[in-house]
């Protein structure tokens, strides 16, 4: 057990490690990309400020009672078009965490060199920050590409991982 904690960073190198170890830090990108996935992509924060949100059926708030509050005045066509496409990031963020755990595992497993795994649990992490923050402020089509872009890079880095895994098993 002990080395499964020091695999997934949750406890320390040992003390015979050499001294220039670098530190395996899945387990702080792990949980921030769970947070990033399923609390700060998540709409309740939008939803509350713009005060259409219902714990009792949160999934339709925005089919439900999105246009109502528009023809009320009480949002713009604008604000709506971001807390559906913020909604649709979110729901991509939840999706896409599966393939960086599944990534993120199979690296360690495998004994994928610490260095190079951290880089690329920090590409996947920048790539999906960047893709929130396109989804859901890019409002024309010229600039949604961008958006897939970081798509892409943070897929890519998760398949990299993966094609890494591979070649040492």
């Amino acid at each position: 057990m002990s080395s499964l904690l020091t695999t997934l960073g949750l406890r320390a190198l040992p003390a015979t490690s050499p001294p220039n170890s670098v530190p395996n830090l899945a387990s702080t990108f792990l949980i921030w990309n769970f947070l990033h996935a399923y609390a700060f992509m998540s709409t309740r924060f939008i939803k509350n400020y713009y005060k259409f949100d219902h714990n009792s059926a949160p999934r339709e708030d925005v089919e439900k009672y999105g246009e109502k509050m528009v023809k009320d005045g009480k949002l713009t066509a604008g604000q709506l078009a971001m807390v559906k496409r913020w909604e649709a990031g979110h729901e991509n963020c939840v999706e896409g965490y599966t393939l960086f755990v599944a990534g993120t595992l199979l690296a360690l497993y495998a004994g994928v060199p610490t260095p190079t795994l951290n880089g690329l649990m920090a590409a996947y992490s920048v790539a999906r920050m960047m893709y929130g923050v396109t989804y859901i402020a890019i409002e024309t089509e010229q600039y949604s590409p961008l958006r897939t872009l970081c798509w892409w890079s943070g897929n890519i880095a998760c398949l990299t991982m993966m094609v890494k895994a591979g070649n040492r098993l």
